[in-house]
């Protein structure tokens, strides 16, 4: 990779400057991928998807859209993935703050009305385990 594409790639991009780089060219296509923005104009036709999987989630005027979901859903390969590089054209500048916002819920703590799935579990086991008990008992006597 050049010292020009290192340089390209390591660009930070706020949304607002992100949004100003599409107005100042609307006949590109920018799309974000794990927080990484990529200008896949050249490759739509390219695409084995078909240039419409990529168009799903064009960033377009000031409506921002994130195709990091889609794109592992897929299940794309690690060659893939190393094809992305060549498109990179910068990160989001907030790329922290979003991963902070995402990573602050725990899926371990307890719902606000106080049930999980562990709570509803102990008490129906323990429950068949006493009513085994008493029809082993009473089919006993």
């Amino acid at each position: 990779m050049s010292d020009s594409e290192t340089s390209a790639n390591s660009k930070a991009y706020s949304k607002e400057a992100l949004f100003e780089l599409i107005a100042q060219n609307p006949d590109q296509c920018y799309i974000s991928i794990h927080e990484n923005v990529y200008n896949v104009t050249e490759f739509l036709d390219e695409h084995p998807g078909g240039e419409e999987a990529l168009k799903e989630y064009q960033i377009k005027g000031q409506v921002f859209k994130d195709a990091t979901e889609s794109f592992e859903d897929v299940g794309h390969s690690m060659d893939a993935r190393d094809m992305m590089k060549k498109y990179q054209i910068g990160s989001l500048a907030d790329k922290k703050e979003q991963k902070k916002v995402t990573s602050d819920y725990d899926r371990t703590q307890p719902t606000q009305n106080g049930l999980n799935f562990s709570s509803l579990v102990v008490p129906g086991l323990i429950l068949a385990g006493l009513g085994i008990a008493y029809q082993f008992f009473v089919n006993r006597a």
